[in-house]
C-alpha cells in the first residue's frame, strides 16, 4: 500500500472551466475604438496563455467576455493576462506609444458552465438513489451542504473585483473500489474544512458514496482549481489511512484515489445562456463591432 500524496502533474483533468469576466475603461472615460475589439482580436494575443475567448462583447466603455481556461489557471492570473493584452491592443488602435493607464482596476468575473448551481445541487442530492444505496438500511452515503457565513465571504472577495466561482469537482476511488461510509465522509469533511482558510475556498455541498465523491466549492481569483482538487485529494487520503485504515486496506487500492478527476465550472447561468446574453447586450448598444460566436 502507498500512502505517497500526489502532485498536479501526476493527474489528468476532464474538465470544463469557463468564466465570464466583464471589466470598464479607466474611470469609465469613453474609449471608441474599443468598440471594434472582438473574439478573434483577444484570441490573437491571449491563446499564448492557453486562454481561449469565446465571445467577445464590447462598446466605448465596457468589455464582456466568455473565456475558456485549463485547471491550472487562477482566474486572477487570467484576468490579469486578457486585460493586459486588451489594453496593449488599444494602445495600438488610438496610436499610441507609451503606457497609459486605459482600462480599470478591478473587474468582475462568474463561473459558469454546462450545468447549473441548481442542476449541481440536485445531482449532489440524488448520488445515494442513482447509486443504489438510497435503500439499504444503513446506506453508506454522506451528504451535507454549508452556507457560506460573512466569513467565508469576506476571505472569498478580492480587494479590487468581485467574483463568484464555483467548482464541481469529482473524484474516484482507485478502481472504484468501496471504501467511504458515512463516518468517513464526515471526517474528510471536516477536515476540508480546515483547509478553507490556508486555500482561499470554502466547502459548499459534499456528497460521498462508497467508491468516489462529489465535492461543490467557491474559491478566490487567486485559487488554482487543480491545485486545491489535489489538496482536497491528499487530505482525504491522510484522513483515511489515519483513522480508516482497515477500510483502505480491505479495497486491496495501491493508494486511495484514481489519479484523474473531473472539474467543472457552474453559475446560475449555464454558458449558452450568457453567450445569449453577450450577443443580445451588443446589439442593444448599437454599437459597431460584432460578438464573436463559438
Amino acid at each position: 500500500m502507498l500512502k505517497v500524496g500526489f502532485e498536479r502533474n501526476q493527474l489528468k483533468f476532464a474538465f470544463c472551466y469557463r468564466i465570464y469576466m466583464r471589466w470598464r475603461t479607466h474611470r469609465g472615460k469613453l474609449q471608441t475604438a474599443l468598440s471594434n475589439l472582438d473574439r478573434d482580436a483577444v484570441n490573437s494575443r491571449v491563446e499564448r496563455f492557453n486562454v481561449c475567448c469565446l465571445e467577445c462583447s464590447a462598446d466605448n466603455k465596457d468589455v464582456l467576455t466568455l473565456l475558456s481556461l485549463r485547471p491550472d489557471h487562477a482566474v486572477s492570473v487570467a484576468a490579469s493576462q486578457v486585460k493586459g493584452q486588451v489594453s496593449k491592443w488599444l494602445r495600438e488602435a488610438n496610436g499610441l506609444d507609451s503606457p497609459a493607464k486605459l482600462l480599470s482596476t478591478g473587474y468582475f468575473a462568474y463561473t459558469t458552465g454546462d450545468t447549473t448551481a441548481d442542476a449541481v445541487d440536485r445531482y449532489l442530492d440524488q448520488q445515494g438513489q442513482h447509486h443504489g444505496y438510497a435503500s439499504r438500511p444503513r446506506p453508506p452515503v454522506f451528504v451535507r451542504e454549508f452556507q457560506l457565513s460573512q466569513a467565508d465571504l469576506d476571505r472569498l472577495q478580492p480587494k479590487h473585483a468581485s467574483t463568484v466561482l464555483q467548482f464541481h469537482f469529482v473524484m474516484a476511488i482507485r478502481r472504484r473500489r468501496g471504501v467511504f461510509g458515512q463516518t468517513s465522509g464526515e471526517a474528510i469533511t471536516y477536515q476540508w474544512q480546515q483547509l478553507q482558510d490556508q486555500e482561499k475556498m470554502a466547502v459548499l455541498k459534499v456528497s460521498f458514496v462508497p467508491d468516489h465523491v462529489h465535492v461543490a466549492v467557491r474559491v478566490h481569483p487567486s485559487v488554482v482549481p487543480a491545485d486545491l482538487f489535489v489538496a482536497l485529494m491528499n487530505t482525504a487520503q491522510d484522513v483515511m489511512w489515519a483513522e480508516f485504515d482497515v477500510d483502505v486496506i480491505r479495497a486491496a487500492v495501491e493508494q486511495l484515489w484514481q489519479p484523474s478527476g473531473y472539474i467543472g465550472s457552474y453559475g446560475d447561468l449555464n454558458s449558452s445562456s450568457i453567450s445569449s446574453y453577450l450577443a443580445n447586450w451588443k446589439e442593444s448598444t448599437g454599437v459597431g463591432g460584432a460578438a464573436g460566436r463559438g
